[in-house]
Formats: C-alpha cells, sequence, structure tokens
C-alpha cells in the first residue's frame, strides 16, 4: 500500500503540476505570441503610413505654395478696362478677330469677387489656342469656366470663351 501510495504521488504531482502550473502558462504565453504576431502585423505597415504621411506633408506645402502664387495673381480691383486692352491685343497677336467682348455684374464667390466676361472670336484653331496659352501667361489669374468652339469652314472657327475675372474683394470693387 506503501509503494502505491508512493506511486500514485509521484504521478499525481507531476500530472497536477502540468495542470495547474504548466498548462495555463503554456496558454498565456500562447496568446502573448499570438498578440506579439498581431502587434507586430500592425507596425509592419508603420514604415508605409510614415512614408505616406510624408508624401502627404510634402503635397500640403505644394499645394500652399501654388496657392499663395494663385493668390497673389489676384488683383485687388477687377481692373476689366485695363484687361480687355490687353486680351484684345492678345487676340490680335494671336491672329483672331474678336466679334465681341460682354461683361456681367459682380459677384461673390468665397472671399473673391468674380466678373463674368464672355468673348467672342473668330479665327483658326491654332490662334484660340494661342490665345489660351496667352491668357495663361499673364500676370493676372483668368479661370476659363467655358470653352465653346465651332468649326465654321476648313479654316476657320468661332469660339466663344468665358472667362472669369477674378478680384480680392477685401480691397474693394470699382
Amino acid at each position: 500500500m506503501r509503494y502505491f501510495s508512493l506511486v500514485l504521488v509521484l504521478v499525481a504531482t507531476p500530472v497536477m503540476a502540468w495542470l495547474t502550473v504548466y498548462r495555463p502558462t503554456n496558454l498565456a504565453v500562447e496568446t502573448v505570441a499570438s498578440e506579439i504576431k498581431a502587434r507586430t502585423k500592425q507596425l509592419s505597415h508603420f514604415s508605409e503610413v510614415n512614408a505616406q504621411y510624408r508624401q502627404m506633408q510634402d503635397a500640403i506645402e505644394q499645394l500652399a505654395s501654388a496657392s499663395e502664387v494663385a493668390t497673389s495673381r489676384i488683383p485687388i480691383q477687377h481692373q476689366a478696362e485695363q484687361w480687355l486692352g490687353e486680351a484684345s491685343i492678345a487676340a490680335e497677336q494671336s491672329n483672331l478677330t474678336v466679334r465681341s467682348v460682354t461683361i456681367s455684374g459682380n459677384r461673390s464667390e468665397n472671399d473673391f469677387g468674380v466678373l463674368p466676361v464672355n468673348m467672342e472670336v473668330t479665327g483658326s484653331f491654332v490662334g484660340v489656342y494661342d490665345l489660351i496659352q496667352r491668357f495663361e501667361q499673364m500676370e493676372r489669374m483668368i479661370p476659363i469656366s467655358r470653352l465653346d468652339i465651332r468649326r465654321t469652314n476648313d479654316v476657320t472657327v468661332d469660339a466663344t470663351l468665358v472667362l472669369h475675372l477674378l478680384f480680392n474683394e477685401e480691397g474693394g470693387s470699382q
């Protein structure tokens, strides 16, 4: 009976130690290991996210810089008369005939005033393209909101450009 009790104690002690200590510890280690794997997987994309963040910061800086440049090209007053003279000269240099120019009333959009100008010209397609490039090279920012081109014959087109003369309303308008 003693030997049997001794064998039972010798067998039961390791089994009880395994059930009460080793098994829960092993499960805890496995849980921590799986959590470490999951977090390591999340962190493996960290450098990628960091690089994207830096690219986004660079893009924001470039947008801010471009916005400053664009805003600097917006005058305090619409100066429509001066611009119409420059536009007529640009059309003439592009070998276009100005058929009509109409100006609609001022309106406000955000912090800027907008003076819509409807300009109708006749000439070659290359001349219309050249005129648009001349508008882009002017010191003032002139968005073209609509451009309609109709072919009248093999070499001549009629073009209608709706341009917006932007001006800063804080400085007042004419």
